[in-house]
């Protein structure tokens, strides 16, 4: 059967935000590490955001503090006007003082303590708002981050279609990657003549570049399915000795 040598794991990569290459930090040949950087867009816009949203964190957690020291002291104030309500209700009681005075302290500690449930739940809005900033931020950094493209994983760089200073598509692949350890063989066969094949099967593989070599292998994948106008079916074969590259 003729066939071709390809990857299992191949990735087109490129950015999710279209932006103009400002930087490239691989080409076609290169061996990478996952992780590494492979190119870079503007990203001057998408920084200034981020700046803007780090900016609206420093403001909701200022007015969190502030929030917070406005029910400390109304949570002071409220103590303060119950223990003066309460020795008046006292001294209402041993007829010390008039039922105006008594009621006037009543209305006060009342007074304190709807100021003092104001101020708690504007501390709770408050750290909502400090919650949303945050997350706005977070949200601002993760699009900032998607102006790096880096390695997906460690493999072999065989295509690069764009050069520096040109825009790159949202989506647009950019670089091609594959895993040099999950190279095989997919060779299409007669479908009358693959029904004593079986996974596991040996194989021997000749390459057009060195035709006089026979090189071992292994069935590892047969296609389910056979193409309907050749009559071929699809049979993967993992090479074992064959040569670098």
């Amino acid at each position: 059967g003729l066939g071709t040598v390809e990857a299992q794991v191949v990735a087109r990569v490129g950015f999710k935000q279209a932006g103009a290459l400002v930087e490239l930090a691989a080409d076609h040949g290169d061996v990478v590490e996952a992780g590494r950087l492979l190119a870079r867009i503007d990203s001057q816009e998408q920084t200034a955001r981020a700046a803007k949203a780090r900016s609206g964190v420093a403001n909701a957690e200022a007015a969190v503090m502030v929030t917070e020291a406005v029910a400390n002291r109304s949570s002071v104030v409220y103590a303060q006007r119950q223990q003066t309500n309460q020795r008046r209700q006292a001294l209402l009681a041993r007829g010390t003082i008039s039922i105006e005075q008594a009621e006037e302290a009543q209305l006060a500690e009342t007074t304190a303590r709807a100021d003092m449930t104001v101020a708690q739940t504007e501390v709770t809005a408050a750290k909502a708002r400090l919650g949303d900033a945050k997350a706005q931020y977070a949200f601002e950094q993760a699009i900032l981050a998607q102006h790096d493209l880096r390695a997906p994983f460690s493999g072999v760089v065989i295509a690069r279609t764009k050069e520096l200073g040109a825009v790159a598509g949202a989506g647009e692949a950019i670089f091609t990657l594959v895993d040099p350890a999950t190279y095989w063989v997919l060779a299409y066969l007669d479908e009358a003549r693959t029904g004593a094949i079986a996974l596991g099967q040996r194989a021997a593989i000749r390459l057009r570049s060195r035709p006089g070599q026979i090189y071992d292998g292994r069935v590892v994948r047969m296609g389910l399915e056979a193409d309907r106008v050749n009559e071929e079916r699809r049979v993967y074969v993992a090479c074992e000795t064959c040569p670098a590259g």
